[in-house]
């Protein structure tokens, strides 16, 4: 009998290399919510909140166990080692997000024995190559972002139209287009002037995803149905807001714009009939760019007002619904009500328009073929005679004109192949038996979508559709994903492998798990009714800013969502809000004196204690008289000698409250250290572990400011206790030096997984100057888990009394963020103490 698979020896699982979590798919139009990941290959994949709390808690480090306890606690139910080897095995893998065993972080994984699962969609790019490179591309759209300063896009959108009205009063673009038609040395211009407008339309695109938030890719071109198109590569858009992903839709159109007014002014000094005809084949460009048909930019701008982004994968189950009301299909009813009907108007008046324009191109095309031979002929003809006349413009036209009429007949061609070779597919599918029976083969819902966007490929399940399984074992539940498997893979068979906390089964969908209707009925409890599954997401409301003023002047009726500041804000209050089991044992580092880390260790502990709801405590252990405490009032003058001679009466909270201050608008509280003049000996190692063993069974979070003396005994005992570091730095070369000399020692003394899930804080920046920041931050951030950098603020020099609210709002971000990054290992288990610890 083979073991199960749950129960086969492995390493610690971890993603392959080059997979990208994204986070949620925000302004979803989706009932759930969606989150995103990212192959290594820009493939763009959606998958459920399950499926991606698993993989981001993939790190390498944590074994099976520990990553479905952490899975557990994070989503709210249990999830055993069971479910999460049958999530990796039929979820996760067959989409290549897994490393393969054996490949260590450093190298590739081994090639996979299947290609992983891709979007082709019929109304796909064809033959792309590129044009300009990701990191040019990047470099460009960086320089070109500020133009979506919303000041100096109102400016453009005045001056179009003022501009527009001036050019309808002349009377000048009849005989300018009879002008052109007789001299090929306009008509290149001409093309000219369109292929740079092109150009820029595609670079604004990419300023447009910068401007997000997100880095572009590259810039190339293609064919697109039956003609050659430019393409931008902003696949990293999906992890934007609404309003990013919008921003990004219309920044080709917006720079359209822009290239208009520019010939406008041209044109206005020059009266040349080259530019004003430009101008007016510019904005048939645009308006044309604007139509929802095709992949158009109007396209895109439909599916992320909607939320959809595979508006052309819903166009056979929108239509099925249509023609059986009673029997929604599954891809139409996950989708929300808004969604669902904007989805049926455009699948009601796009696609029969798309249909009918390609009905009358097959129509036409023997016609167009013949066109074309004989167009070609008479360019070649042309050729001949420009050459031999020595008339560079007409040929150079005529060279043009034969490179560009065969095109549409080769996309034609690619479009009609792409047809064929679906039916020919589905047709031998349909007849492929399997056992004397066929077997239900689940497809992934796939988003077949290309040209400025990658298509993403959504690996889950239609609901009551079950694995390719022998019919002798019941399969296993759906559990938040599905999986891509081939006919004759046998996924493993557990009882149930995701299961409520109280240890009851959760109920799989209908028809997936080989029980009776009774016994489904009898399987049922009021453990069902949580408000995750009975209630329907609303959408925050912003909390400020002219979004909150928009809401309140609409009384609501207009919800715009959070800004990006505020949603990112609000993404780390939820990771500083993260759990904690027992105590959590935070130790702030450097040995570098002056570098801020008893700052650090303050601000930290304020930010910490503002935001969540457990008591948290700062303890000044610099054997040196450390002035953590005098950085906020003092409401005792005991220090941490004193609790460690009454430790034996200490019995609760209340007896813990005579030893420590406390801040009154945060709440932290403080133990101070020694500063009697009189001491001759410092603390040392046993009774730091006495101090830490006191406060662990008062506290829930405990933040040690440590000494800048690592070889010190206080320090062992301080680190052997330790669960997590943060170590900071000054913004100098030698800071920094000292810092990584810091983390060179711990690795080297054993404390490897302490130096993995530290966070690097580079305090007080204040310009650059000749210090290559960005490259200190990049040594570290392979190293630790986290880089942070905090900014100088006026209010910190001092070395006073300081209060959160004091300091400067990015300030206030910055150790928001750091709060943040500490807070995201507080899922992770503790490291193993070397000092008797439980």
């Amino acid at each position: 009998m083979s073991t199960p698979l749950w129960q086969v020896s492995r390493p610690a699982p971890r993603l392959a290399e080059g997979v990208r979590l994204l986070g949620e798919y925000e302004g979803s139009g989706f009932s759930e919510p969606h989150y995103l990941a990212v192959r290594g290959d820009e493939q763009v994949l959606h998958m459920s909140r399950l499926l991606h709390l698993v993989a981001s808690s993939l790190d390498g480090d944590r074994s099976m166990e520990q990553v479905a306890a952490a899975v557990s606690t994070a989503y709210g139910r249990t999830l055993t080692a069971a479910g999460l080897a049958f999530l990796l095995e039929q979820r996760l893998r067959p989409l290549q997000l897994l490393a393969e065993p054996g490949t260590g972080a450093a190298t590739s994984a081994r090639p996979p024995t299947t290609p992983a699962p891709r979007a082709d969609p019929l109304l796909a790019l064809r033959l792309r190559r590129t044009l300009v490179p990701a990191r040019w591309t990047r470099r460009i759209a960086r320089c070109l972002a500020p133009l979506f300063h919303p000041l100096v896009v109102a400016a453009a959108l005045v001056a179009l139209v003022a501009g527009d009205a001036w050019l309808l009063q002349t009377d000048t673009i009849g005989s300018a287009f009879s002008a052109t038609l007789e001299d090929p040395i306009i008509i290149l211009g001409l093309l000219g002037v369109l292929l740079l407008s092109t150009l820029f339309h595609e670079f604004g695109h990419a300023a447009a995803c910068h401007r997000g938030g997100a880095e572009p890719g590259s810039i190339g071109v293609a064919v697109y149905l039956v003609y050659p198109a430019f393409f931008t590569d902003v696949t990293r858009s999906y992890r934007l807001s609404r309003v990013g992903r919008l921003r990004t839709d219309l920044g080709g159109v917006y720079f359209n714009v822009l290239a208009i007014l520019v010939l406008l002014a041209l044109y206005a000094r020059t009266g040349s009939a080259l530019l004003l005809l430009s101008v007016v084949l510019v904005h048939t460009e645009m308006l044309q760019q604007l139509l929802p048909l095709a992949r158009l930019d109007g396209y895109f701008v439909v599916a992320d007002l909607v939320g959809v982004p595979d508006l052309f994968g819903r166009v056979g189950p929108v239509v099925r619904s249509l023609l059986h009301p009673g029997r929604p299909s599954p891809r139409v009813s996950e989708l929300r009500p808004f969604a669902r009907r904007v989805i049926t108007a455009w699948v009601l008046v796009a696609v029969p328009v798309m249909l009918a324009a390609f009905g009358l191109l097959l129509w036409n095309a023997p016609a167009v073929a013949r066109s074309v031979v004989a167009a070609e002929g008479r360019q070649l003809a042309l050729l001949r005679n420009a050459v031999y006349g020595g008339q560079p413009p007409a040929a150079a036209l005529a060279a043009v004109s034969m490179l560009l009429l065969p095109l549409p007949l080769v996309g034609l061609g690619l479009l009609v192949g792409g047809l064929l070779r679906r039916l020919i597919l589905r047709a031998v599918a349909g007849r492929t038996p399997s056992s004397g029976a066929r077997r239900a083969r689940p497809r992934p819902q796939e988003i077949p979508m290309s040209g400025s966007k990658h298509a993403p490929v959504l690996p889950m399940m239609e609901p009551g559709q079950a694995m390719a399984q022998p019919s002798s074992t019941p399969p296993p539940p759906q559990a938040g994903g599905a999986a891509t498997s081939s006919p004759g893979a046998t996924p493993p068979a557990p009882p149930v492998p995701l299961a409520r906390a109280h240890g009851e089964h959760l109920v799989p969908a209908p028809g997936a798990t080989g029980l009776t209707p009774h016994e489904a009925a009898l399987a049922h409890s009021a453990a069902e009714f949580t408000e995750e599954a009975m209630l329907r997401p609303m959408s925050r409301p912003p909390g400020r800013g002219w979004r909150r003023g928009v809401y309140a002047v609409t009384r609501g009726g207009v919800n715009l969502g959070p800004g990006a500041a505020e949603r990112r804000e609000m993404d780390l209050l939820g990771r500083v809000r993260t759990p904690v089991r027992g105590c959590r044992r935070i130790v702030v580092l450097s040995r570098k004196g002056g570098a801020g880390k008893t700052t650090t260790t303050l601000m930290l502990g304020h930010t910490l204690a503002t935001y969540r709801g457990d008591r948290v405590i700062a303890l000044d252990a610099n054997p040196d008289a450390g002035s953590l405490a005098h950085r906020m009032p003092r409401q005792t003058t005991s220090t941490v000698t004193d609790l460690l001679r009454e430790r034996d009466w200490i019995q609760r909270y209340a007896d813990m409250r005579d030893f420590t201050s406390q801040a009154a608008d945060t709440r932290l509280e403080v133990v101070a250290s020694d500063d009697d003049p009189r001491i001759s000996q410092a603390l040392g190692e046993e009774d730091y572990r006495r101090a830490i063993e006191v406060l662990d069974r008062h506290y829930n979070l405990l933040l040690v400011d440590t000494g800048t003396g690592i070889l010190d005994s206080a320090m062992q005992g301080i680190l052997a206790e330790a669960d997590q570091l943060v170590v900071v730095m000054p913004p100098a070369l030698d800071g920094a030096r000292v810092a990584a000399m810091t983390l060179d020692w711990l690795e080297e003394h054993g404390h490897v997984s302490l130096v993995r899930g530290a966070v690097a804080a580079v305090n007080a920046v204040h310009g650059a100057g000749q210090l290559e920041l960005p490259r200190i931050e990049a040594h570290f951030a392979t190293r630790c888990r986290a880089v942070v950098r905090i900014p100088w603020d006026p209010v910190l020099q001092a070395g006073a009394h300081t209060a959160l609210n004091d300091l400067r709002q990015q300030t206030r971000d910055a150790y928001l963020e750091l709060a943040a990054h500490v807070a995201g290992a507080f899922t992770q288990d503790r490291v193993p103490s070397r000092g008797g610890r439980s």
